[in-house]
């Protein structure tokens, strides 16, 4: 279920309630929870022509297996006489089971009049919420109630977007957040690794001063300055500084 709504007004009260998925037994549940809002307004010991109207309003997801041979979309249920079919204080107790997926073999214009009020108002509750807009221009939805409703509809879950959107920014921003952590400990790394070469390298180049400075072979010399990755050019400064 995604809602359960009672309201109340001057002698007369009206459940509505909103069934997206089937559910065995609903035709029950839709009689008791219009019979339980009848004592609402009405206390014992109260006149009974005092009593309060009842309508009870049923918006469904699916097809109810009661009224499987009613092919319109919304239908009326009212006390009567069985034998005689006459209807019984139907003014007073009526329930409307309106059924969403039986639009579909209408188009608005095909249905008369006196339903295209309640046809805009299930067009909002048939849609998605993020195509209401579009909904409203395809089925040229008129009807203030309905606009009003699909607007209301809308600021109902801004929250929930808003704390999408939220989630979603701070998602990124700890990703943006790890992503300079990364580059910062390469970077490190990095520079880590060229101090430790330069040291290397210092040493080698220190190595091979001295090597000169006790006359050791060209052989020598040669092996250690490519281990060393130091150019001929240098080795040739080297050579200087050895003198």
């Amino acid at each position: 279920m995604i809602g359960d709504l009672f309201g109340e007004g001057s002698l007369i009260n009206i459940a509505v309630e909103v069934q997206r998925g089937s559910q065995d037994g609903y035709a029950v549940r839709g009689v008791i929870s219009s019979s339980n809002v009848m004592r609402f307004q009405f206390n014992p010991g109260d006149d009974f022509t005092e009593a309060p109207d009842v309508i009870g309003i049923n918006i469904l997801g699916f097809k109810l297996p009661e009224l499987k041979k009613r092919k319109m979309f919304c239908s009326r249920i009212v006390r009567a006489e069985y034998e005689s079919k006459e209807t019984f204080l139907a003014d007073k107790y009526s329930d409307y089971y309106v059924e969403l997926p039986k639009m579909n073999s209408f188009i608005k214009e095909e249905i008369s009049a006196e339903y295209h009020d309640l046809w805009d108002l299930c067009c909002i509750f048939k849609a998605k919420i993020k195509e209401h807009e579009e909904v409203i221009k395809m089925q040229a939805i008129a009807n203030p109630v309905a606009l009003e409703l699909a607007n209301e509809v809308k600021k109902s879950v801004t929250p929930d977007s808003f704390v999408s959107e939220t989630l979603n920014r701070k998602d990124e921003l700890e990703q943006l957040k790890n992503y300079i952590k990364k580059q910062q400990l390469r970077a490190s790394q990095a520079a880590a690794k060229a101090a430790t070469k330069a040291a290397t390298k210092s040493t080698a180049e220190k190595m091979i001063i001295t090597v000169i400075q006790n006359n050791g072979t060209s052989e020598v010399i040669e092996a250690m300055r490519k281990n060393a990755g130091i150019t001929e050019a240098r080795l040739a400064e080297l050579r200087k500084q050895a003198q």
